[in-house]
């Protein structure tokens, strides 16, 4: 028979290519993830990796397998959702990821309200940048990701993921006071602050300097936007935030200038389609939109 838990090491397996990767994600040893993939081998009774040294790959078999264990997931899931949509008071976990803007602005007022509406709900949150965090959903790391699109750039189209959208949100080229007068096209001589090479912000704030016709001089790196705000007010760089995070902070010192075409940045709420119609999930979108409808 096979076991569910070693079936779900594999779809990990398939995900992220390598055990130590899979031993990484889910805090097992190395050692640990290999036993337990090559008993999958055994319990299945077929060659589901191939070994090429010390890399290891799936077989078509392993594939097959993989694809038969994703399924049995997503029933797993539909089993859970069944049990709880059955009990008179919403409770269990739910396993929340977002992004930092998301995180300070939406996410106090949506599990204010959470914990008002269903006190037996025990809602746990990580900040993640959204691109781990839909990687990790796929894993079942989470049960549900608050994640944001820029213009002009798309994610992969994943056909086991539900998408719901919460809403827009300006972004803003910010600048120290001093500089309010200087044209966006003139800002190649200032250092520049930016998010991790990777994201989907730093890359498209790439490509709106580019496309003001400079390459930027990024002198600050970080993916926490209060120190962006910091450098920014401390005359030490200029970059671009989004209107969700400068929402109650102080903009003293600061000049918010527009940029070309007052771009938006889209955001949305994506779960696993085998566990969109969740109870919990569903009241933990609705909480959510609320919040954006009262910062819009």
């Amino acid at each position: 028979m096979l076991n569910l838990h070693r079936l779900q090491l594999l779809h990990e397996f398939r995900l992220r290519g390598t055990v130590s990767a899979v031993a990484s994600s889910l805090g097992y040893s190395p050692s640990t993830v290999s036993q337990q993939l090559a008993q999958l081998e055994n319990d299945a009774g077929a060659v589901i990796f191939q070994r090429d040294g010390r890399t290891l790959r799936l077989t078509a078999a392993g594939l097959r397998l993989a694809e038969h264990a994703e399924a049995m997931l997503d029933m797993q899931d539909d089993a859970l959702r069944s049990l709880t949509s059955a009990e008179p008071e919403l409770g269990g976990l739910l396993r929340l990821s977002v992004f930092q803007s998301a995180a300070l602005t939406l996410v106090p007022s949506a599990l204010s309200q959470l914990k008002a509406q269903h006190p037996e709900l025990r809602v746990e949150v990580v900040q993640a940048p959204p691109e781990q965090a839909l990687f990790d959903l796929a894993g079942r790391r989470h049960d549900l990701v608050v994640a944001e699109q820029y213009p002009g750039m798309s994610r992969p189209r994943q056909a086991e993921f539900d998408i719901e959208p919460l809403g827009s949100d300006r972004l803003w080229l910010i600048v120290p006071a001093q500089l309010a007068e200087v044209d966006a096209e003139d800002l190649d001589a200032y250092p520049w602050v930016m998010e991790p090479a990777g994201t989907a912000s730093r890359e498209w704030s790439l490509q709106q300097c580019r496309a003001l016709g400079f390459e930027p001089d990024i002198r600050f790196t970080t993916d926490d936007l209060a120190s962006h705000l910091r450098l920014i007010g401390a005359g030490l760089a200029v970059g671009i935030l989004p209107e969700l995070f400068l929402t109650g902070h102080q903009l003293q010192g600061l000049a918010l200038k527009s940029l070309p075409q007052e771009p938006v940045r889209t955001i949305f709420t994506t779960a696993r389609r085998s566990s969109a119609q969740a109870p919990a999930v569903q009241a933990c979108r609705q909480s959510l939109a609320e919040a954006f409808r009262n910062f819009e």
